[in-house]
């Protein structure tokens, strides 16, 4: 039979328990925020966690008013992690039952009223709680490097869907972000641009002012880098003629073989509209 003194102190013990206990759970709900499987790499957290229930068992079954509590702490219901950790989770995340505090907030209660706040714990309960923080902590690490490569492989998988080029009031605009150079009305890139934009997706042979320069000349000019160029103006021959496309999806530029990779980092940068890999 345990005396005043030993069951006095059984409240703050389990008050420190429960509390560790939080710990872990917590650790388990930043795994589910990130949408990480159930049981992700759960087997040392799991064994602290049933290390530490067996604990708060006996002590709960030596102490009526601790085993009396409503609401009874989740871990009664749940004595292991694995296979059960969102249920876990659903459980403690009913309102009733404030996040597992509530349990805790009867036994701040009890501790109030038996006037010992400050917990002995056993050499035995010391070695567990620095064993289960311990484990707590290697799974945050193991969640933090998770988390590091689903953001790298994120960083990855963006693209760029559509390419598209505008032009108005001398303004040559690619996917509304990047400003290639302002061009003067009634030159010959204007011109080109003008007659470019009436005969769209069309072979066509343009009407310009004699120029020693050539097209493409004209058109790197204006900005137009070559993979621009290969986007927007797949053909620029003087015999064949122009052929201008002023939208060009990401699956088009790959089946045309034209490395955008450069290009794209530029208009993510500059805010470009952009989508992620499934």
């Amino acid at each position: 039979m345990n005396s005043e003194s030993n069951i006095s102190n059984d409240y703050p013990v389990a008050r420190v328990l429960n509390t560790v206990v939080l710990s872990v759970i917590a650790s388990v709900r930043v795994a589910e925020e990130m949408d990480l499987p159930e049981d992700y790499e759960i087997s040392e957290l799991n064994r602290a966690y049933v290390l530490l229930v067996h604990e708060l068992e006996k002590l709960y079954n030596q102490n009526p008013k601790l085993a009396e509590i409503r609401p009874e702490p989740f871990w009664k219901r749940f004595d292991v992690l694995k296979t059960k950790s969102w249920q876990i989770l659903d459980y403690i995340n009913d309102p009733a039952n404030d996040k597992g505090q509530a349990h805790i907030t009867r036994l701040d209660r009890l501790c109030i009223i038996a006037d010992n706040e400050t917990p002995e714990l056993s050499s035995e309960q010391i070695k567990l709680i620095g064993s289960v923080l311990e484990t707590v902590k290697e799974y945050r690490r193991i969640l933090d490097e998770a988390r590091l490569d689903r953001n790298a492989k994120i960083e990855e998988s963006w693209y760029i869907p559509v390419y598209r080029l505008d032009y108005a009031d001398g303004i040559i605009l690619i996917n509304n972000v990047l400003k290639l150079k302002k061009t003067h009305i009634g030159s010959t890139i204007d011109q080109l641009l003008e007659q470019a934009f009436n005969n769209q997706n069309t072979l066509f042979t343009p009407k310009l002012p004699q120029t020693a320069r050539n097209l493409s000349t004209v058109l790197s000019s204006a900005g137009f880098i070559p993979v621009l160029r290969q986007l927007f103006f797949p053909i620029v021959s003087k015999s064949k003629g122009v052929l201008f496309r002023p939208v060009v999806s990401n699956v088009e530029a790959s089946n045309d073989g034209i490395d955008t990779s450069k290009l794209d980092i530029v208009l993510r940068y500059l805010d470009a509209d952009h989508t992620f890999s499934e």
